[in-house]
């Protein structure tokens, strides 16, 4: 598997800017509201959601089992949180201690190259406390953001995309079903779409982009940069 992933990303890497649908992604999944004193879980994936391919933790791409998941509380502060290989996915919970929302994100740039592309995996999703707002800025310079909130089927999602706090607009955004469907919408000027759940379950959304740069990542010279950013929803 790691031989086809590494062409996918190789082929469909030259073209800049292009959503990389077929190749695979991060996602981390949670469920939108927490409680006070409660234990909350947070599940980390691997593969192709769209597909229903969901990579064994064993042959996760590279190094990247060993990214690192980070919590942002309502007071700011952050949190690194401690993962346990559950085969399947990495898994991992922490217990709010206040109101409010909380943001858990992860981003890594696998220590493999693939040819002369660095591969950056990143995503997040907000959880709510009790009464605590449900948008909440990040500390990543990319925000895909899906408030906190309990979806039904047929619910209208709004999805919103900045780049250091601004929106970016005309951009292609992805949104992946439980189901295998997939539609990619394009954000409007304040940087949003607009999904709409057909279906109970999990909702993956993801944005990719390629920069190119002149940079070395250890010891090895790389001339682009590829970056898939997720998160997710879900409807119940």
């Amino acid at each position: 598997m790691k031989a086809i992933y590494y062409f996918l990303l190789t082929i469909t890497g030259f073209f800049t800017g292009i959503q990389l649908t077929e190749a695979h992604a991060v996602w981390i999944e949670s469920a939108p509201n927490g409680t006070k004193a409660k234990e909350h879980v947070v599940r980390v994936y691997y593969g192709e959601y769209e597909a229903k391919m969901f990579e064994k933790t064993a042959d996760w791409y590279s190094d990247l089992r060993e990214l690192e998941v980070l919590v942002l509380q309502p007071d700011q502060s952050k949190v690194k949180l401690q993962l346990t290989d559950k085969g399947e996915f990495l898994e991992t919970t922490f217990t709010p201690d206040q109101a409010g929302t909380y943001l858990i994100s992860t981003s890594h740039a696998t220590k493999e190259l693939g040819g002369t592309m660095r591969y950056e995996f990143t995503s997040q999703v907000a959880v709510k406390v009790g009464k605590g707002s449900g948008f909440k800025h990040g500390t990543l310079p990319y925000q895909l953001f899906t408030a906190p909130e309990k979806y039904t089927r047929g619910s209208k999602v709004e999805i919103s995309l900045t780049k250091d706090g601004q929106p970016l607009v005309d951009q292609d955004i992805v949104v992946m079903s439980p189901e295998g469907w997939s539609k990619t919408y394009k954000t409007d000027a304040e940087g949003k779409i607009v999904a709409e759940a057909f279906w109970k379950g999990v909702y993956v959304v993801e944005f990719g982009h390629t920069t190119d740069v002149n940079e070395t990542w250890h010891g090895k010279p790389y001339s682009q940069n590829w970056q898939g950013l997720t998160t997710s929803f879900l409807a119940e």
